[in-house]
Formats: structure tokens, sequence, C-alpha cells
């Protein structure tokens, strides 16, 4: 009679455990699941901003500088990668929840903002004196992202709940949806935080903005580098340009014919040993003419040598 209600003391105190067990397991691998399901929705507001940073945000020639198309185009793109928790590649775009042991999760939602996050001030082209803001129309300093998904527990029964059972809390109560932000936490469903990037440098980047510009006076017909060109001629005029000095001086030695106020500007790299040959319009008949002094022979106390070199300064 003894080891009968032994072996039933054990039973009942397995049967006390597994419940407890199966609990902790259940969630434990839902808390997993949600951990993981975070971090994916994180990368896609992430991919966003970096996404951003790869396309074309200035155009010299038309005078935009910051525009916010490549914004609207980057948080599309994210969309369209991350709708199936994977950026890698696009899946299909099902739109469909992402089921997985414990977890379902509602396809991420992307969004981006054209503008900085707010109370966060950025630096636009008026720091660097207004000069360079009068000749840059800056229509945007940057970016704001977040991205959301809505995410509940699944496969999670009623087992021993409410008052009659052994739990005072129900299991469904907590594998209820809520919303997972990139940024901080949810308020009413609705996520405030926001990842921000400046973007742009107000500089000149890629292929075409790195070629090289020939000798161009007042215009740019034979420059392969055209935005350098007309915003460093727009800099030069901001400025006020040559301010006539150059000009009264030409007149009172006889040459008043001769402008020294009109913009001359010549851009060469490493790859054109920065200079170009002229022929013999060069100034003294020489048909070098060199971005980077000196290494010409009308010049042998200045001969330096530029390779591996970005305006003769050592790199």
């Amino acid at each position: 009679m003894r080891s009968r209600v032994a072996r039933g003391q054990a039973l009942v105190e397995t049967a006390l455990a597994l419940m407890v067990f199966v609990t902790i397991l259940v969630f434990g691998i839902y808390f997993a699941e949600v951990g993981a399901l975070t971090l994916k929705v994180q990368e896609a507001a992430n991919f966003a901003l970096w996404d951003a940073t790869a396309r074309v945000m200035h155009d010299p020639q038309a005078r935009e500088w910051g525009r916010p198309g490549p914004v609207r185009a980057a948080a599309t793109e994210a969309d369209g990668r991350y709708v199936d928790f994977d950026g890698r590649e696009r899946m299909g775009g099902t739109g469909m929840p992402i089921q997985q042991a414990i977890a379902r999760a509602q396809p991420i939602q992307v969004t981006c903002e054209e503008g900085l996050p707010a109370g966060v001030r950025g630096l636009g082209p008026g720091a660097a004196g207004p000069a360079l803001a009068a000749a840059m129309n800056v229509e945007l300093q940057g970016m704001a992202c977040t991205a959301s998904s809505s995410i509940r527990a699944v496969r999670v029964g009623p087992f021993m709940e409410g008052r009659r059972g052994f739990f005072q809390e129900s299991h469904r109560r907590a594998a209820a949806a809520f919303t997972v932000c990139a940024a901080g936490r949810a308020r009413g469903g609705t996520c405030d935080g926001r990842f921000g990037l400046m973007l742009d440098d107000w500089g000149l980047s890629g292929v075409e903005e790195g070629r090289s510009c020939a000798l161009n006076i007042n215009g740019a017909p034979r420059c392969n580098n055209p935005d350098y060109y007309q915003w460093t001629e727009r800099i030069f005029r901001a400025n006020g340009g040559g301010g006539g000095a150059g000009s009264a001086l030409a007149g009172l030695v006889g040459a008043a014919s001769v402008n020294e106020d009109q913009f001359f500007m010549s851009f060469r790299g490493e790859e054109d040993s920065y200079e170009e040959d002229l022929g013999s319009t060069h100034a003294g008949g020489q048909p070098r003419w060199e971005v980077t002094p000196y290494s010409a022979r009308n010049s042998p106390s200045y001969a330096i040598h530029r390779e591996n070199r970005w305006l003769g300064v050592p790199r």
C-alpha cells in the first residue's frame, strides 16, 4: 500500500513540473523568436538609411542639392526587400505573415521621412560661409526612418487556465499581439522613434563627377566635369568674382582689352600628371598648363615629386 502511494506522489509531482516546464519552454522559444524578428525590423530601417546614401542626392547643374526623391526610393526598396523578413533578395513580396515555431509576424512596414528626427539639427552649407550657401540650394539635409511589425504567439492553448486551474494569468493573454518598432517602443500601436541620418556631403562623387576638366574660360564646353566647373564658378561669382581689380590693373599698363575678371578653371588629377598640353598658347610659349605646380622646366626651383599626391600634398 505504501509503495502505491509513493508511485502516485511521483506521478503528481511530474505532472505539476511538466506544466511549468512546458510553459517555460514554449515561451522561451517564443521570446527567442521575437528577439530575432525584432533585429530584422531594425535591419529594415537601417537598410533604408544606408540605401539612400548610395543614391544621387544632388544635381549641381540644376542647382539641386539634397533632393527628397532618394528618400522615398530607399523606403520603397526596403519595403520590397523586407516584406518577407529577408533583405538579401526579393522573395516575391507575398505580404503574408511569417510563421515560425511559435511567433507569427506581420510583414514589416518601413516608413521614412524627409528631414532629420525632431530635436536633431543638421549642418547646411551655410555653416561653411554665405558664398557656399548662395551657390547651393539645399532642399533636404537628412532623413528619418523606422520600421514596425505586429507579432503574436500562436499554438498556445488554454490548458490549466482560469480561476479553477493552477495558473493565475492566461497564457493567451501573454501571447497577444503587440507592435515591434525599429527604434524605441510603440505607443498605442504606433512607432514614434526614428533613426536619423544626414544625407549628402554637398561635394562631388561618382564617375562623372570625378572626371578631369580641360582649361576653360567663362564656360565649360571642353570640360568633362561640368558639375564641378559650374559649381566652382557659382562660388567664384558669389564672392564677387575678380572684383574688377585685375582689369583695372590691366588698363593701367595699357592692356584694357584684357578681361582679368573672367573665370578660368582647369582640373587635372594624378592620372594626367596634374597638367595638360595647351600647345603654344600658354604664357611664355610653355605648352604645359600645370594644375599643381611645379615640375615644368621654366620653374626648376619648385620641382617636386608628385607621385601619389593630391594637389601636391603627400597622402
